[in-house]
């Protein structure tokens, strides 16, 4: 179940914190691959609307409970198909580790900046394939999966794709392109992980994910 509180301490250490830190508050949100709802959760009293798409039709039912008796609407989809939002709808959408699963990146990020309101916010995280961690396993000969390890193979399950289904891998430099590539007005660059603020002190060397606010 989603219903867990989260509190972030001064500076998020994780990718659930950082997604309810650098969201703020609003009228309409909407968490791209909401999984089981804990992000949503935490932000309901910080919404009026919770908006949530999933891929998995099980975490679908999860997110559900998760965020039932709240003003919740939880759908089963993918993003890069494209989703029954009228344009301009959406005051923040959150993008949390997400985009390095999809298919076609320009498809979902163009579907994205479709549905957020002018002067709303894209608040997306994903693995920071130049963190310096994997920046010496690449002079070491090794490949800097990130998700699984082993340089992708020791996945869970049999039944799991290779690197957990990771198919692209992103800096902030090719973040901020894809930003400017749909014309977002602000762009913010951040850093996160269990030394809090040290990561954010040069974010594309020490920090293991790329967290970018977008203002369109």
């Amino acid at each position: 179940m989603g219903k867990v509180e989260i509190t972030v301490d001064s500076w998020p250490k994780n990718r659930y914190e950082a997604s309810i830190f650098f969201t703020g508050s609003g009228k309409r949100v909407l968490d791209v691959g909401c999984g089981n709802g804990t992000v949503l959760y935490n932000l309901k009293n910080g919404f009026d609307e919770l908006y949530g798409i999933e891929l998995s039709k099980k975490r679908v039912n999860i997110s559900k409970k998760t965020l039932k008796g709240f003003n919740a609407e939880i759908i089963e989809g993918n993003i890069e198909a494209g989703v029954e939002y009228d344009d301009e709808f959406f005051d923040v959408i959150i993008c949390s580790d997400v985009i390095e699963h999809l298919v076609d990146v320009f498809c979902g990020f163009k579907e994205m900046t479709r549905i957020l309101k002018k002067k709303g916010r894209l608040v997306l995280n994903t693995p920071n394939v130049a963190y310096l961690l994997n920046r010496i396993k690449l002079v070491l000969g090794i490949f800097p999966s990130t998700s699984a390890g082993n340089e992708g193979f020791d996945v869970r399950t049999d039944l799991e794709l290779f690197d957990g289904g990771h198919l692209h891998y992103f800096t902030f430099s090719m973040l901020d392109k894809m930003f400017k590539r749909y014309n977002y007005s602000k762009i913010e660059k951040y850093g996160f992980g269990g030394f809090k603020r040290l990561h954010n002190i040069y974010p594309s060397l020490m920090s293991p994910s790329c967290q970018i606010v977008g203002t369109k």
